[in-house]
């Protein structure tokens, strides 16, 4: 049980919860700021039953590594670079959805809304989804 109130667990499981934290909240309030308060639903925040219950069972995973290996979590340099891995995806993503602006919708689509416009300016002349070069 001390392995899981160890330093190290703290600190990662704290890292996780706040990146987890920062990634929905901001999701919402980008949607808001994007496409107004009122269009936007708890549903913004990306939450389902499916993702909920892959969440618990990573906690799980890592509950269960933290009791039984301990070791294998001493090493700082996995979770850094998994955490500086993760604000770099964020930034691409934050900067990707300010980039299409009105285009960007969480909603998925088979074919695009008669207003949908395709934003080849700004992040999207770099990476684009190859489902859009169909």
């Amino acid at each position: 049980m001390t392995e899981i109130l160890s330093y190290t667990a703290c600190r990662q499981l704290s890292q996780m919860f706040i990146a987890v934290i920062f990634f929905h909240v901001s999701e919402y309030f980008l949607a808001a700021f994007i496409h107004g308060k009122s269009s936007v639903t708890l549903k913004s925040l990306l939450i389902s039953k499916h993702y909920l219950l892959a969440m618990v069972f990573s906690l799980l995973e890592y509950l269960i590594e933290v009791t039984f290996f301990p070791e294998l979590k001493e090493y700082w340099v996995i979770s850094d670079l998994g955490l500086v891995l993760v604000v770099v995806g964020e930034i691409i993503r934050k900067t990707a959805i300010i980039t299409a602006g009105q285009s960007f919708t969480h909603m998925i689509r088979v074919r695009p809304d008669e207003r949908h416009q395709l934003v080849t300016h700004g992040i999207y002349k770099f990476i684009r989804h190859l489902g859009c070069h169909l």
